[in-house]
Order: structure tokens, then sequence, then C-alpha cells
């Protein structure tokens, strides 16, 4: 099964893998969450969250608690999140990998944004390989991360250094 990606109103992203489903940040409500993240009755194995940012963390504690969904993000924009007894995994920036019961390799990227520990991230099912950066500026020596990934998701508020990437390079924008 070849790994397919949903964006949601919001501004999310529902993968969809062999193994698992992932979301990518909240920033809806709950009824918006889970008509965007369960589909089929099928729980994301898990939620990460990007920066701590209300348009792309709101609600996830809350849907996390809900559902008993782990949440994902850096210790630093953790801190800045309402957790209590959230089941949460902290992940360094850049080049954590995360390979559990996921089935799916996640590497965080940095990229520079008025938040605090911003990041993006590449998500490999083993086939295929997508890059989703939310909101930032790809720096050039982040972009290199990228420059691998089949499909490069972009959010409103992403930048990419687009002389770093060959024209032939899938960049798609996926705002909410």
């Amino acid at each position: 099964m070849k790994m397919k990606w949903t964006a949601n109103s919001f501004g999310g992203i529902l993968l969809e893998t062999e193994c698992s489903n992932i979301a990518v940040n909240g920033g809806g409500t709950i009824a918006e969450m889970e008509r965007a993240y369960i589909i089929n009755g099928k729980l994301p194995a898990a939620i990460i969250v990007t920066c701590e940012h209300h348009h792309r963390s709101r609600n996830v504690d809350r849907f996390c608690l809900k559902h008993n969904i782990p949440l994902i993000t850096t210790h630093l924009c953790g801190e800045r999140l309402l957790l209590e007894g959230v089941r949460t995994m902290f992940m360094t920036v850049p080049e954590s990998r995360l390979f559990m019961k996921l089935g799916v390799g996640i590497s965080l990227i940095p990229v520079r944004y008025d938040s605090t520990d911003p990041f993006g991230l590449m998500v490999n099912d083993g086939e295929n390989l997508v890059g989703i950066v939310p909101d930032g500026k790809i720096c050039p020596a982040a972009a290199k991360f990228l420059l691998d990934c089949d499909v490069l998701l972009l959010g409103g508020a992403a930048k990419v250094p687009r002389a770093v990437f060959p024209a032939s390079k899938t960049i798609t924008r996926c705002d909410g």
C-alpha cells in the first residue's frame, strides 16, 4: 500500500500507512479532529505536534486523552502544552529516529519559525518518503534532509528555498 495523506480543514494531515495511521497537528475542534483522524473507526497510532502555536496544538491534549492516543513532540514544545495525563513521547531535532509500534521511521528536521523548537518531519514507510513542513522556513542546511523525499507537503506559512530543490521535485501545498 502506498502511503496516503489527507490535509484537513484546520491545517492538520492524516498519514495512512499499511501499518498505522498517524495524525500531524491539531488545531481543530474535537469533532473536526475526530472526523479528520478517525477513519472507519480506526484511531491514529499517534499524533505529532510540530509547534506549540494554537493553530497547530489546540485540542490535541483533549483529543489524545479522550481516545488514549500518544502524542509525539519535542521537549521544549511539550513544556508549553497542557499534557497532564497524555501519553507523550519526546524526540529531539534534528535527525531523531522513531521506529516503534507505528511501523514507520520518523525523522525531525529543524525549521525557522516564531515558535519554540519548531520542526518539520520525514516519514518513511519502507517504500515512500514523505516530507511535511506545516510552518516555517526551510534553511538550506535542513533542505538536504528533504531532497530524497518522494513528496514534500507544505503548510501555508512554510517557505522552501526553491533554488535548492530541482524543478522536478513534487512540492504540494496542503493548507487547511
